[in-house]
């Protein structure tokens, strides 16, 4: 007989009010509490994400709360979740409980399905990536940023129909910021470089999440793994993704490719762009590169007009160079010629992050898989906010010449944000936040001001010569979330 976790209903039954009857909890984790209840009104069940009253004190997420639940009941399409009431109440104490009423799916998260199926057949991951493109470009003509975009966040129905879920971290794009300079949402296996980096984000971001989520439809496996989530989150901002199976057609190739550019101005500029390429690669057809000066994506390089294609490695045309096998290629043209000189100071950073001390950070939730551990590293100061702890260690970076003693001053602290997920009780079916081990990434983030650290003076006379001073990687937020 199974068994309903209705934990707790007595207490929050009367918050809720007369209008929705609760059952049984479907899903909970770090930031809410996900029941599944009958809208007693429209005579319908539905999905209730209780926030946690811890949090409604802080009214920086407080209010992040509120514009999730009014942006999202501003979308109505079929490929989102619909978001059907929002409110807020008190208890007898005083405090303050808010909750959002959502549309309640029946079926399973697209994380739940790659766990079960591995990769899918291209004509079916392409169809599903097509239905999730258009729930973006919904979600990016109303100018919000999911920022969250991965398979736990996409549900899909017994009909094979797609649903996206969880804007936990949305925002309005123009909106007043409520996440603080420096300050990173998602989940480190498909954050997009310049989220990971803490950089302002656009409709491209997601876009770049939603390439990551059809690399793995696709390869049945995510195209970077490391041993922290800091490492992946390092190679979204740096390495070029490994091919994929030569089973995959080469428009479906270079659809992936354009979507992973690490180049956010020359990816697919939001989800209807990217809808567009999908559905032309569908047909047999070619994407369409977004690429200034460019009209077409498919170009042969090398061999001749009737050989076999193939794709060059997901990334910047350099890094896509460098991991190529010699033969005929199938590439999106090539962009100007960069600049590559931070390629030594990008590598000799993540080095001295690795060997020099490190950079520490604080798990407050652990994933649907195993999380990995972090390599060890001295710790010398740390920092309580609320939510989020920051370590600061300064690296110990090598003298970048032959000479004598040379000073190089390190960089600042990269401060790694770590969101909490949510996970799903054994009695649910579907929903939002669905399955015992399906978790999100929605808890609230407190930036810290860094500290500038000494200069560090250093003599290795092996040392090759190397550029001087080191970029600061940017604000990382790991999350180890299947899904």
């Amino acid at each position: 007989m199974t068994s309903y976790n209705t934990d707790g209903i007595e207490r929050i039954q009367p918050l809720i009010g007369d209008d929705y009857r609760l059952q049984w909890i479907i899903g909970h984790g770090g930031m809410s509490t996900v029941w599944l209840a009958d809208d007693l009104r429209h005579n319908r069940e539905v999905a209730i994400k209780v926030l946690r009253p811890e949090f409604a004190d802080n009214q920086e997420f407080l209010t992040r709360f509120r514009n999730e639940a009014q942006a999202a009941e501003n979308i109505n399409h079929p490929n989102v979740v619909a978001t059907y009431d929002y409110r807020e109440s008190h208890d007898a104490a005083g405090t303050t409980f808010c909750f959002i009423v959502m549309e309640f799916i029946r079926g399973e998260s697209l994380a739940d399905l790659l766990a079960r199926e591995g990769a899918l057949h291209e004509d079916r991951a392409l169809g599903l990536l097509e239905q999730a493109a258009h729930g973006l470009a919904t979600i990016h003509a109303m100018g919000l940023v999911h920022r969250d975009i991965k398979p736990g966040n996409i549900m899909i129905t017994p009909e094979d129909g797609v649903k996206i879920t969880d804007f936990g971290i949305a925002k309005a794009a123009a909106a007043v910021p409520l996440t603080r300079t420096g300050m990173v949402v998602g989940t480190a296996q498909y954050v997009s470089p310049e989220q990971a980096q803490g950089h302002d984000v656009s409709a491209a971001s997601d876009v770049y999440s939603l390439g990551v989520v059809g690399y793995e439809l696709l390869a049945g496996k995510r195209p970077f793994v490391g041993d922290s989530s800091v490492s992946v989150a390092i190679a979204h901002i740096k390495n070029a993704a490994p091919p994929l199976p030569v089973s995959v057609s080469a428009p479906a190739r270079e659809l992936i490719a354009i979507a992973m550019r690490k180049d956010a101005t020359r990816r697919f500029p939001d989800g209807g762009a990217f809808a567009q390429s999908i559905s032309r690669v569908r047909l047999g057809q070619p994407p369409v590169d977004p690429s200034p000066g460019t009209t077409e994506a498919t170009q042969v390089i090398g061999g001749s007009p009737t050989s076999a294609t193939t794709v060059m490695p997901v990334g910047t045309p350099a890094e896509a160079l460098a991991a190529a096998k010699p033969g005929p290629t199938y590439v999106p043209p090539a962009a100007p010629a960069k600049k590559k000189s931070g390629a030594w100071p990008a590598v000799l950073a993540l080095v001295a992050l690795l060997a020099g001390g490190g950079v520490a950070y604080a798990l407050l939730n652990s994933g649907d898989e195993p999380a990995p551990a972090p390599a060890p590293a001295p710790v010398t100061s740390t920092r309580e906010t609320k939510t989020t702890e920051k370590t600061s260690v300064a690296p110990v970076v090598p003298s970048t010449s032959k000479a004598p003693t040379t000073t190089t001053k390190a960089p600042e602290a990269t401060t790694i944000y770590v969101t909490p997920t949510e996970e799903s009780s054994p009695a649910s079916t579907s929903t939002k936040e669905k399955k015992t081990n399906n978790k999100k990434s929605t808890d609230p983030k407190v930036s810290v001001p860094e500290e500038p650290l000494p200069s560090l003076t250093v003599d290795l006379p092996s040392a090759p010569a190397m550029p001087t001073g080191l970029p600061n990687l940017g604000n990382l937020n790991p999350s180890g979330n299947r899904g």
